[in-house]
This record gives structure tokens, sequence and C-alpha cells, in this order.
């Protein structure tokens, strides 16, 4: 089953309101580390996002050179024309096409923690950017529930907590309270 990933990071950016190059970024990462458990960390591998296929491409990068002395990062001149270009010169740095089926399933796992991580930053980082400038600002909120004597209000797209020193003494709030509080 061949998933249309432009069609997921579309999704994933307008779920949780991301921006669509930091999704892309989290996926090529996501993807490169996975080939590097694969692969092994000694190879050169690139990832990149093809929006004209609706996948990720993985790429391993060798050096042209005349003799090779390392295997995993250097190709010789007559086996990279042959092979790959057959205008390859020494110095030049070749792309090689990884197949990405190869990749087994504790590696699609590992990138898949990686992706989910990226993106619960790219969206917590999104949040206090949108409250760092509230500040000093009146924001009403409803009471979702009590730890430890400390409420926590829902803003929306976000939970707020209210110590007990900041409550009104004397004051009881509710679960499903409307309350007004000061960031």
């Amino acid at each position: 089953m061949q998933v249309d990933l432009n069609r997921v990071i579309e999704q994933v950016s307008k779920e949780k309101g991301i921006d669509k190059t930091i999704v892309i970024n989290a996926v090529e990462e996501m993807m490169h580390s996975a080939a590097r458990r694969t692969f092994g960390p000694d190879r050169n591998i690139e990832s990149r996002f093809n929006p004209e296929l609706g996948e990720i491409e993985l790429f391993e990068i060798k050096t042209v050179v005349d003799k090779v002395a390392n295997a995993a990062a250097e190709a010789d001149v007559t086996e990279a024309r042959a092979k790959y270009d057959p205008e390859a010169e020494v110095g030049d740095e070749i792309l090689i096409k990884l197949d990405t089926a190869t990749m087994g399933r504790i590696a699609a796992q590992a990138a898949k923690q990686n992706l989910i991580q990226h993106i619960r930053d790219a969206e917590r980082k999104q949040i206090f950017n949108e409250f760092k400038d509230r500040k000093q600002e009146v924001v009403s909120g409803i009471v979702q529930r009590f730890e430890r004597k400390n409420m926590i209000v829902n803003l929306g797209r976000t939970e707020a907590i209210l110590p007990e020193k900041e409550q009104i003494p004397h004051e009881r709030y509710r679960q499903g309270d409307r309350i007004r509080a000061l960031i």
C-alpha cells in the first residue's frame, strides 16, 4: 500500500498548525535516522522529500577517486562511469539512490518516534511563541482539573496552570467553570 506523503504532510500541518516545511524537515530527518540505522553510520546518506512523487528519496553520496581508500565514501572512476554517471570525473560527488524497502521494522519504529518528537517540539515552540507576546493579557478558559491544589485551565489549543497562591482565597472552583485569568 503506497501512502501519498504529500497528503499526510498537508493533513499533519493543518491539524497541528505547523508550517509544512517543518513537517517535511521532520520526515526527512526521520528517514535519515532510519537509513543510518539500517545501512550503517559510516555511510554518507542524504534524504530528500520529492513532492512530485510524494515520497522520501534516500541517496548515498560517494566521491569519485582514482584509487579507493574508503569503500563506504569513495567510488572508483571506472565503476562510477559504468554504473552511475558516464561523465563522472575525479573529485565529483555522485548520488546513489538507496532502496527504502530494505529498511526493517525496528528502523521504522525508531523513525516514527523521531518524527513524533519533532512534531511535538515544533507544536510546543509554536504555542510558546503564540503566548509569549500575550503577557499581562486577560484570557478566559475552562477549569479542566486540579492537581495538588493547582488548577489546570483549558485555553483552547493548550492548557495553563493556575497555582494555588495565584487563586483568589476562599473562592471555590469546580470542573467546567469558566474563569478569566491574567497571563
